[in-house]
């Protein structure tokens, strides 16, 4: 702990400053001794407002700190709506695992089958898979080129980009044999569980996590109500409008609520019909790659799972699935410890990548405060 935290800490159990409510009071006492790392998080993060979700033996907390916006004066509660940005890719890994189960897909199914006749690159005989693209080791890039000037990036390009761009491609490796990060990649995976589910994703993701886990405010085109209830953004990238972002489904259009993400938690911890080992378990091991570029912001990547990073036990620290986001003026991090009932999310309305690295610390080091068994 630096000198800056420690002051600023001091401070606060002083009671010199007391700046965080939580939704509904932690029936966790521990969980509720959590809002202190919250508090400090929030002060030092330099946002307008913070949102921190803490799941512990299945029970959750909400916390809101600040303001939704800038001098609205207004705090983030568990109904505010919350840009997820690439936290977005672990939902299409779970309905991909789901449909996987279900046998309407195959991991190891290549992209071409869902391609509509289109041609799908490959290196030699070496196609893209369906777990090439959900463990970013595809060998697509980060971004489509080509976007229109002034464009939401959430909300381009659209599957019709996507295939048309597609067939002109030259890998620059063999698939599977680097992890590079990839939006496009997970777009293109969701473009392939439409095809398998029969179905447009938003209504995928509707019937196969966000309806039976009660998830209403988790979607790809929010209604002006739930627009009404945005925390507006700031920082680096500029902001868009609340809108439709169904054309980057699955790589970072997601809206959510911190009551939504809780349930989400929880399911994720309990797996209750073990479907979500799927998603959850580690394909691509770091030693097994070639190398493994922009995975590391969270904590130093020891594997990929379905658009989870895991992170290796270390000490005290147990292993957790990680997934971070940022863009259109906010940042998130999602981390969980499986087998130990405990996750943390914190979304700021801040795009700043200088202070990320604190967040992703803060809420390790809360898991590892609060996964002592």
């Amino acid at each position: 702990m630096g000198f800056r935290r420690f002051a600023l800490g001091a401070a606060l159990l002083a009671g010199a400053l007391s700046v965080g409510t939580a939704a509904a009071a932690a029936a966790d006492p521990v969980v509720g001794a959590a809002e202190f790392a919250g508090e400090v998080l929030f002060l030092e993060s330099g946002a307008p407002g913070m949102v921190m979700v803490v799941v512990r033996n299945g029970q959750s907390t909400v916390y809101g700190f600040g303001e939704t916006a800038k001098g609205s004066g207004r705090k983030p509660d568990g109904k505010s709506l919350l840009r997820l940005n690439s936290i977005t890719k672990v939902f299409v890994s779970e309905v991909a695992a789901s449909l996987a189960a279900d046998g309407k897909l195959r991991l190891t199914d290549p992209l071409q089958m869902y391609g509509g006749g289109a041609k799908v690159p490959a290196s030699g005989q070496r196609q893209i898979t369906l777990l090439d693209l959900a463990t970013h080791s595809a060998a697509m890039p980060r971004e489509m080129p080509g976007a229109p000037d002034g464009v939401n990036p959430r909300a381009w390009p659209a599957r019709a980009d996507r295939w048309k761009w597609l067939p002109a491609q030259a890998l620059p490796w063999a698939p599977g044999s680097i992890a590079s990060y990839s939006n496009v990649g997970f777009d293109l995976l969701t473009d392939a569980t439409e095809t398998a589910g029969g179905m447009p994703y938003s209504e995928l993701l509707k019937a196969r996590i966000t309806q039976p886990l009660g998830m209403p405010d988790t979607t790809l085109n929010p209604t002006a109500e739930q627009c009404a209830r945005l925390m507006t953004g700031s920082g680096l990238g500029g902001t868009f409008p609340c809108g439709d972002t169904r054309a980057t489904g699955g790589s970072g259009g997601l809206y959510s609520t911190g009551d939504d993400m809780a349930r989400w938690m929880i399911h994720s911890l309990a797996d209750p019909d073990g479907r979500l080992g799927i998603a959850h378990a580690v394909y691509r091991a770091r030693q097994g790659l070639d190398a493994a570029i922009g995975f590391d912001e969270g904590a130093s990547m020891a594997g990929l799972g379905m658009g989870w990073v895991s992170v290796a036990a270390d000490g005290i620290k147990p292993m957790l699935l990680t997934k971070s986001g940022a863009g259109l003026g906010f940042m998130s991090y999602v981390a969980m410890a499986p087998g130990r009932d405990v996750a943390v999310l914190v979304v700021v309305n801040r795009a700043d990548f200088a202070m990320f690295g604190d967040i992703t610390r803060t809420v390790n080091g809360l898991i590892a405060s609060l996964a002592t068994r």
